[in-house]
């Protein structure tokens, strides 16, 4: 139960809700940055690099320069671009920098259980007119694996349609400049 409540909201969090953060990294000496190293609030998981929305290059006094997002190969080709090397944040700038700013989306903490299978902590992160979203997509992969596939065929339609509400809920929330 717990791995699809993680996955649900992972999903919804990432795809949907997207809410931003931002967070600032001084000059390493390196032009990598280890994203599982970053700090993050106790209830938000690490970054990953799918997670990030932006990242800037700040110099004491200058504007920001806002990199861009490139593949490993471009990315040593490139200058003020970012990309993905392994699990870090690789960086190529045309100087060297005091910080980069890194705006990411925020995913809550997953959920894990102890070794008597009792859930350890967190809430279900969704508003609480949406937890149905979370509770149907139990109850279908729940018929699922009793091989009730009518029943399942149910919650998984129940839970397809409140996907989509909550993604107009959203969508009405959403700021009308700047996203």
């Amino acid at each position: 139960y717990v791995s699809w409540i993680n996955a649900v909201e992972q999903m919804l969090y990432s795809e949907v809700i997207q809410e931003q953060a931002e967070v600032k990294v001084g000059y390493n000496g390196k032009f990598i940055i280890d994203l599982s190293s970053i700090p993050v609030p106790q209830d938000q998981d690490n970054i990953r690099f799918e997670d990030i929305y932006a990242v800037y290059s700040i110099v004491s006094g200058e504007k920001d320069i806002q990199l861009i997002k490139t593949t490993l190969t471009s990315g040593g080709i490139f200058q003020n671009c970012y990309y993905k090397e392994n699990n870090s944040l690789g960086i190529r700038l045309k100087s060297f920098y005091d910080q980069i700013k890194i705006i990411y989306f925020v995913r809550p903490k997953l959920k894990t259980v102890n070794d008597n299978d009792e859930i350890q902590s967190g809430n279900v992160m969704l508003p609480p007119e949406f937890v149905d979203i979370v509770k149907a997509k139990l109850r279908g992969e729940a018929c699922k694996i009793a091989n009730e596939d009518a029943t399942a065929a149910k919650w998984i339609n129940d839970y397809n349609v409140l996907v989509e509400t909550f993604k107009t809920w959203m969508q009405n929330k959403a700021p009308q400049f700047g996203m």
